[in-house]
């Protein structure tokens, strides 16, 4: 039986939200796909599923996206009303005219990580920074990355995946470099912050510190103010953050006490 103040779940949820509100639903969605089966990982759960929403995993998934919200809501006891419908699938895309002849800058197979369980968007994000507008990285993974797509259209690259079962390719083209206001701000010291937190992490192993801070800036309200203190750049963070959007600076006190801070504003254009 549901309980009648939770709600219905909508197709824009973020699959936290979804663990969230039904905790119980672990095991409905990891069973759906291996690639969304990874979320049985407590890492991977903590992070990955704030940045995908239930029609995005029913595309890494490759079914219909009305079918998985429905599926979801009917095994928590709800109906999926009309207006939260996430729609029929999409018409296959057509192929762009920049795939046929395009350099390829990069190519980057992260299916062995994937299928480790590992995180690879640092790696990809590396990647990416070395191709060059008329370029284009080519991306091997084990699913659609549709997430990671919407990702890299922010940062001025058009896209075009083939591929099927656990083998796709995902062509990255570079149409344009990233401009000021397209990247993440500087931190703007002169603006005071709604609220402002500070966190210690310098005495966790990682990938404490990393699972510390995103869930305090899930917690921060907009507008808000993380001071993080460390022993060391958290250069893993830094992809995280550019893909929130958030803005952020580094500042060394000490060889072993660096101030990262960070205001949850989203700064893409």
């Amino acid at each position: 039986m549901v309980s009648e103040q939770r709600p219905p779940i909508a197709s824009d949820w973020k699959i936290s939200k979804v663990l969230e509100v039904y905790p119980e639903l672990l095991d409905v969605i990891a069973g759906i796909h291996p690639a969304l089966g990874k979320i049985r990982n407590p890492l991977i759960r903590k992070v990955q599923t704030k940045l995908v929403t239930v029609q995005q995993a029913a595309g890494v998934a490759g079914v219909d996206p009305t079918e998985f919200l429905q599926q979801l809501n009917a095994a928590v006891g709800h109906e999926s009303p009309e207006s939260q419908a996430a729609g029929s699938p999409t018409e296959p895309a057509e192929i762009p005219d920049w795939v046929t002849g395009v350099t390829i800058a990069r190519e980057l197979d992260v299916r062995p990580m994937l299928q480790r369980g590992d995180e690879p968007f640092t790696v990809i994000s590396e990647a990416s920074r070395a191709v060059r507008v008329g370029e284009a990285l080519a991306l091997r993974t084990t699913f659609d990355p549709i997430p990671l797509r919407d990702v890299l259209a922010k940062q001025g690259f058009e896209s075009h995946t083939t591929g099927s079962g656990d083998d796709w390719t995902t062509l990255f083209y570079r149409v344009r470099e990233l401009t000021p206001a397209a990247k993440p701000a500087a931190i703007a010291s002169a603006e005071p912050a709604t609220v402002e937190i500070s966190i210690d992490v310098s005495e966790l192993v990682p990938p404490e510190p990393m699972m510390k801070i995103l869930n305090a800036l899930e917690e921060l309200p907009d507008g808000g103010r993380l001071v993080v203190h460390h022993v060391r750049r958290p250069m893993h963070l830094y992809p995280r953050l550019d893909e929130l959007g958030y803005a952020h600076a580094t500042e060394e006190l000490a060889s072993d006490h660096v101030v990262v801070t960070i205001d949850k504003t989203v700064s893409y254009s």
